[in-house]
């Protein structure tokens, strides 16, 4: 497959389902950005589900505030710190679609990120996850990279032996 098919959004009528959970502490301000480039995403239908770890410092309503303006996007409120695995536990839990992605309050997607990785994933059904570049930033994110990427495909035994 080439770069170019991973990158051509799918039909309207056949979008494949992309469950977000977007797991928060004390990041709110990172939330606006974050859930944007998640529901700009073309390709594909996403549904974002923001967890608030009971931040206590105003990130519930910043989530709260994005969900109003966006049905797509849904807010749950800690009233006490659950810590990350019961809350990533509870995103798992919610996420119905076809494929589901976790996103830390403080990331960001890149455009077409998702209709790729659905592709690759749905012309593969043998891949477990998918991952793109990262790219480290404090501010403001760097310029976006353009052109074609490579996707890899590696069997999960060779991909653990060169991470580890």
């Amino acid at each position: 497959m080439t770069a170019a098919q991973l990158a051509r959004p799918a039909q309207a009528a056949d979008l494949p389902t992309v469950s977000v959970i977007v797991p928060c502490y004390r990041y709110g301000h990172f939330l606006p950005q974050c859930v944007e480039s998640v529901t700009s995403q073309i390709g594909v239908d996403v549904q974002v589900l923001i967890i608030d770890d009971a931040s206590g410092d105003g990130s519930a309503d910043v989530a709260r505030g994005i969900a109003a303006q966006d049905d797509r996007v849904h807010v749950v409120v800690h009233e006490v710190n659950k810590g990350h695995l019961t809350t990533y536990d509870e995103g798992f839990a919610w996420a119905d679609g076809a494929f589901t992605v976790l996103l830390s309050a403080d990331d960001l997607l890149v455009p077409g990120s998702l209709a790729r990785a659905t592709t690759l994933m749905s012309a593969h059904p043998e891949v477990g996850f998918v991952y793109g570049r990262s790219v480290y930033f404090v501010d403001q994110p760097p310029a976006l990279r353009t052109g074609p990427g490579r996707p890899h495909v590696w069997n999960g035994h060779d991909w653990a032996r060169k991470r580890f």
